[in-house]
């Protein structure tokens, strides 16, 4: 079966799925800062104890996204989705049934190991519908389903917080959850790319079709974490999660404490920034393949754009801890909190013209455990600085100025590092067996 016998609708329809697979999984992710206030005076927790609640999320969420990245080499992608899937709705159970630290840090844990694979996993399935030139598009709307979770339902979840408490916020999501496995059930289905008929596997195989040039099937490991491209996706990465994590886990304590904003309001002000992410990245992902289609290279129509955006939010992150309540905040948030998420859709492109398709879950999955690490430390460290502040107002903005200075320098650093033309150029060189120490010391090459 090749690819072109599958229709338009069901690519689509696929396409559907894995957007309200990531919905749910950001909505996941969002809840806890939604809910931190009344869990903090619940519980009697410190910024720092939440912190470190918040961050426990992360604690297996990297290796998972590891583990299971390497699995989606050997085992469909349409059964790994839906296990993750069930997995997360069954962790909130420990909260319905005795609400503590102790259980709320098992059930983030457990919602961490099941949600860590989720992105990377659902981009290897996308790419097993769409080739290289048709990815862009799908692949920014997958991060729109991110952004409708993190953000556009954020009014319906305070909502329910207000209303009903924040246990039946967790407790709607487990059911959400578990309605989208049925219906993934029915329609998932594992896409014709990325096997024997996989035009990259093809030209690697015959020295014809999309790569132009013979491509090795396989490239050692090392030679493709270690190269130019996925450093600086990884370093790009890194940085926009640090940015996420904040969003997710401190924005909304900030906007209440410092802003002054009711936690009614801040379930509104937050769907700003997710629809931003919802215009942006489809925005940035057709400038990007508009670049490509006139001869401008990856390295700058995806990986520079990319980096761009990372240090865009950074600067609007630092500028909003110097803003009073109004328009001109809500504006940096909506900015510092929107664009970086760019760098995903790029990020993953940019590895998927490097990588083989045999080996594409697995690095995928690796690079993700690299970024998703910005996650575990973000939490702890700003609640940290919060509580050894003067004040809590104080703590917060020191905490995001360091978190925008950081997203500025590591978007610099990454538009430098990253250029997939040459790495593609030494790993087919792999291929014909020339130039093989050049593969082996990607970040030391002259190429430019």
């Amino acid at each position: 079966m090749t690819f072109e016998t599958h229709t338009r609708a069901q690519r689509w329809l696929i396409v559907a799925g894995l957007f309200f697979f990531l919905a749910i999984n950001f909505a996941d992710k969002a809840l806890i800062g939604l809910a931190a206030e009344p869990i903090m005076r619940e519980l009697n927790l410190t910024h720092g104890q939440f912190g470190r609640i918040a961050a426990s999320f992360f604690t297996l969420f990297s290796i998972s996204a590891l583990l299971v990245g390497l699995l989606s080499n050997r085992v469909k992608t349409r059964w790994l989705l839906l296990a993750m899937a069930v997995t997360w709705s069954i962790s909130q159970v420990p909260l319905l049934l005795f609400a503590a630290p102790a259980t709320l840090v098992l059930s983030r844990v457990l919602l961490g190991a099941s949600e860590g694979p989720a992105y990377p996993v659902a981009v290897h399935a996308l790419y097993k519908w769409f080739p290289d030139r048709e990815r862009a598009v799908p692949s920014a709307l997958l991060t729109i389903g991110a952004s409708f979770g993190a953000g556009l339902i954020a009014p319906l979840i305070t909502t329910v917080i207000v209303a009903f408490g924040w246990r039946a916020a967790f407790q709607l999501l487990a059911v959400v959850g578990l309605v989208w496995s049925a219906l993934w059930l029915w329609i998932g289905k594992e896409g014709p790319l990325g096997g024997h008929d996989d035009p990259h596997a093809v030209a690697a195989r015959t020295g014809h079709g999309e790569g132009a040039t013979a491509y090795p099937e396989r490239i050692p490991l090392s030679a493709l974490l270690l190269s130019r491209t996925c450093v600086g996706s990884d370093l790009a990465g890194f940085a926009a999660y640090v940015i996420l994590t904040v969003a997710t886990v401190w924005l909304p304590s900030y906007l209440v404490r410092v802003a002054g904003y009711s936690l009614t309001q801040v379930g509104w002000i937050v769907v700003l920034p997710a629809f931003g992410q919802m215009v942006s990245s489809p925005l940035l992902s057709w400038w990007s393949q508009r670049l490509m289609a006139r001869g401008v290279s990856s390295r700058h129509a995806r990986g520079t754009l990319g980096a761009a955006a990372v240090v865009a939010s950074g600067i609007a992150l630092v500028l909003m801890t110097r803003l009073g309540t109004g328009p001109l905040l809500i504006a940096a948030v909506t900015v510092a909190f929107s664009l970086a998420s760019f760098t995903f859709v790029s990020g993953m492109t940019l590895a998927g013209e490097i990588v083989p398709p045999a080996q594409r879950g697995g690095v995928l999955g690796i690079n993700v455990s690299i970024a998703t690490l910005g996650g575990l430390v973000t939490p702890a460290v700003i609640g940290s600085v919060i509580d050894r502040a003067a004040s809590p107002v104080a703590g917060f903005q020191t905490g995001m100025t360091l978190a925008g200075g950081f997203a500025i320098i590591a978007g610099l650093v990454a538009a430098l590092l990253i250029h997939p033309e040459g790495d593609r150029a030494r790993f087919a060189a792999l291929a014909r067996n020339e130039q093989p120490e050049s593969v082996a010391s990607p970040l030391v090459s002259g190429e430019r």
